[in-house]
């Protein structure tokens, strides 16, 4: 399998060194699609190419990239988000994993590391690189537990809105803006009737009864 990567990073060199690092990987076989300097830019390419995974660093100059993990989920869910930082601090790893990050890696790592990483997560495992495990082994228990619940909510989450055509996605967007079904009809080139049958599945998919509910609903999925 040919797994299609985002690199975000605002270092050039560093990001041209992991492309080349990256070609020496053979298992899985990976495919830089895009490497965007602050994550502003990569929207456009969760609708052009299958992306599986972004690797991401932390420091983004004017951006924090902790901010956009959740963004980034919440647009194309099944992407998995590797951290890779030359923070090592336990209040980083933290929040980045209670995010939604699924594996966290140190600038400077062994190429072997990143690459076991890379395929840990893309098996839906929660990796942490060396050095990062002495880190989150002092994660108290609750803050372990707390890691897990909104983890399970956000996958619960996700699991909702992969179950969205991506028609319905576009038809959900537009009814939490407010628009009516004829506002919606007309701005997607389609009849109101289609509009109220896509309506009824988004709802049944979410398991809502009414439009309020639905729109609390979106908004708490961050559409």
């Amino acid at each position: 399998m040919r797994i299609n990567a985002i690199i975000v990073d605002d270092h050039q060199l560093f990001a041209q060194g992991l492309v080349s690092l990256l070609e020496k990987v053979d298992d899985p076989k990976i495919e830089i699609l895009h490497i965007s300097k602050d994550g502003s830019d990569i929207n456009k390419w969760f609708s052009k190419r299958k992306v599986h995974i972004v690797f991401l660093d932390l420091n983004l100059g004017a951006v924090n990239g902790l901010d956009l993990i959740q963004p980034i989920k919440a647009q194309s869910p099944g992407v998995r988000i590797m951290i890779l930082s030359g923070y090592s601090d336990e209040k980083f790893v933290k929040t980045a994993f209670l995010n939604g990050a699924d594996g966290y890696v140190l600038k400077g790592s062994p190429l072997e590391g990143l690459r076991i990483g890379i395929q840990s997560v893309m098996q839906n495992n929660t990796f942490m690189g060396k050095g990062v495990q002495v880190t989150a082994r002092n994660i108290e228990r609750k803050e372990r537990s707390r890691f897990a619940h909104r983890r399970n909510r956000q996958m619960d989450s996700y699991s909702m809105l992969s179950d969205l055509t991506k028609r319905e996605h576009q038809i959900l967007t537009l009814i939490t803006q407010a628009f009516s079904n004829k506002e919606i009809a007309r701005k997607l080139f389609i009849s109101d009737q289609t509009v109220s049958v896509h309506r009824k599945n988004i709802m049944r998919k979410l398991g809502v009864s009414n439009t309020v509910s639905l729109v609390k609903a979106a908004q708490s999925l961050s559409i």
